[in-house]
């Protein structure tokens, strides 16, 4: 049981290690950090909704009880912090787009124009 958990562990893994490489520029830095903000982002996004949706379902019958005005109180509450967690993802943007000059971020390195095909263009 152990050894198939670190078999399933190793495999899963084997990807992230073999084509991990480090940022060269700024421009890569950043683009790794606003990438991992925005899946984290998402991640709790989920789980916020996934917790809000089951503390719902299972305090729906304490409105008209006794603590009910707590149980609203906490629906609130969770309304707010679900907006708050949307909009961070409007502000890695406005962010990305102040950093960076409105372009898109790409996760891949940017490579230049290397064929030598090509002829140069000049103006005039």
């Amino acid at each position: 049981m152990r050894l198939s958990r670190i078999v399933i562990a190793v495999s899963l893994l084997a990807p992230s290690v073999a084509f991990a490489e480090a940022p060269k520029t700024f421009d890569q830095l950043a683009a790794l950090v606003v990438i991992l903000l925005n899946n984290a982002t998402a991640v709790l996004v989920v789980a916020g909704i996934v917790v809000y949706f089951f503390g719902v379902s299972t305090n729906i019958l304490n409105f008209s009880k006794e603590g009910g005005e707590k149980v609203r109180a906490y629906f609130l509450w969770g309304i707010i912090v679900l907006f708050i967690m949307v909009s961070i993802w409007g502000i890695l943007r406005l962010l990305q787009e102040t950093l960076f000059g409105g372009s898109q971020i790409s996760s891949t390195p940017t490579q230049t124009q290397s064929d030598p095909f090509v002829s140069p263009r000049f103006e005039g």
